[in-house]
């Protein structure tokens, strides 16, 4: 009789260790994937790629479009034009790339980018602005770029009459995206956002933590006290 109370002490002992191991590997599984969320959440609200890649695609006058799959890409601007035929002297259509659409070359396109890449960045949208310093910030890019461009015209690709008739167009656009990244640093609302989410995720941690119940204690054989 003794020894079958004592094989059924040592497998319940075992059962309790075994269920320990798979609260751990849970809890843990759960902290790991709650840490990932958190890191994709903070990565999502500063990333500016996005933003960037809508001004370069805007430059080379490149425009979304759909491929037989239904799959979304960045096209060039095409137009068709009459061709004809040298040896059978026919005539056909063939699209070609529509370069009036294509404001600017690969030097204008570097050129903008690298001063664009200076204000949409992760600090600016981590910064702490206010409004008038927004518009102040606004007003000296819009007036430096217009200068540029102007000054530039010819060399940055911008070689004809249609291209330079969106010359305002251009420079707007670019300031309406660079906007929306300062109005995340209103009042450093980002990082207020950032921090409140981290704080509540611990909090949230804390409160699905189970305190355990006490417990009588078991026999174990290497626990002279439970004997």
């Amino acid at each position: 009789m003794e020894g079958e109370d004592f094989l059924k002490n040592l497998e319940s002992e075992r059962d309790d260790l075994r269920q320990k191991n798979q609260q751990l590997n849970t809890a843990l599984s759960s902290s790991s994937y709650q840490g990932q969320e958190d890191a994709n959440l903070i990565q999502y609200q500063v990333d500016t790629g996005e933003m960037l890649g809508k001004i370069e695609h805007f430059l080379r006058g490149e425009y979304i479009a759909v491929d037989k799959e239904g799959n979304e890409y960045w096209a060039k601007p095409m137009k068709k034009v009459k061709v004809q035929n040298k040896r059978t002297k026919k005539i056909y259509s063939k699209d070609i790339v529509d370069n009036d659409l294509i404001l600017f070359n690969d030097y204008g396109v570097n050129s903008i980018m690298s001063i664009i890449g200076n204000y949409i960045d992760k600090n600016t949208i981590l910064s702490f602005y206010d409004e008038m310093r927004i518009n102040e910030i606004l007003a000296d890019l819009g007036d430096e770029m217009a200068n540029f461009i102007f000054c530039n015209y010819e060399k940055m690709g911008m070689d004809t009459d249609f291209k330079k008739t969106r010359f305002q167009l251009v420079v707007i656009n670019i300031l309406h995206i660079v906007e929306s990244a300062y109005r995340r640093a209103i009042r450093g609302k980002t990082m207020e956002d950032l921090n409140s989410s981290r704080i509540f995720t611990q909090l949230d941690s804390i409160g699905n933590g189970r305190t355990p119940m006490p417990t009588k204690k078991k026999f174990n054989l290497f626990k002279p006290g439970t004997w």
